[in-house]
């Protein structure tokens, strides 16, 4: 077995302790999904995935979980998280398409991402518009994260 389907192996155990909204599926990411992420990241105003797209690719390529949620034929969400599979989950990358927004994919992805490690605390920043999500989420504000970015 590949790593690819262990992943996907992973996944569909820990969709079995989650609850998923009627109509999406949700699966470890493909290199074929990138396209998506890059629109829908575009859609957002995220411009790594666009003007960095080697660097955008290898993020993703190096990090787990990497999950997509799909209704139909297309990607409708993602989540990229980093873990060290014990203690800390990080959050890197969390994205709903607008339209389906509501729907409760967002929680879906960062519960499957909880329950492929469920003794890590996952840590995350949040823009000021997706607080209140978060917050809905069960996650609580910490006033000391930092970034320092160098591109």
């Amino acid at each position: 077995m590949d790593n690819f389907e262990q992943q996907q192996q992973q996944v569909k155990i820990a969709l079995a302790r989650v609850q998923i909204p009627a109509g999406i599926i949700v699966r470890a990411w493909s290199e074929e999904d990138f396209l998506a992420i890059q629109r829908l990241s575009s859609a957002e105003g995220w411009t790594s995935p666009v003007r960095r797209p080697a660097d955008s690719l290898r993020a993703w390529q190096s990090s787990w979980p990497t999950l997509v949620a799909q209704k139909d034929d297309a990607v409708v969400g993602f989540v990229r998280a980093i873990t060290d599979c014990a203690i800390t989950m990080y959050i890197a990358e969390l994205l709903v398409d607008q339209h389906m927004r509501g729907a409760g994919i967002g929680r879906t992805l960062l519960e499957t991402c909880h329950q492929l490690y469920p003794t890590t605390r996952l840590d995350l920043l949040a823009a000021d518009g997706s607080r209140s999500f978060y917050e809905a989420c069960g996650y609580r504000v910490l006033h000391d994260g930092m970034r320092k970015s160098y591109v």
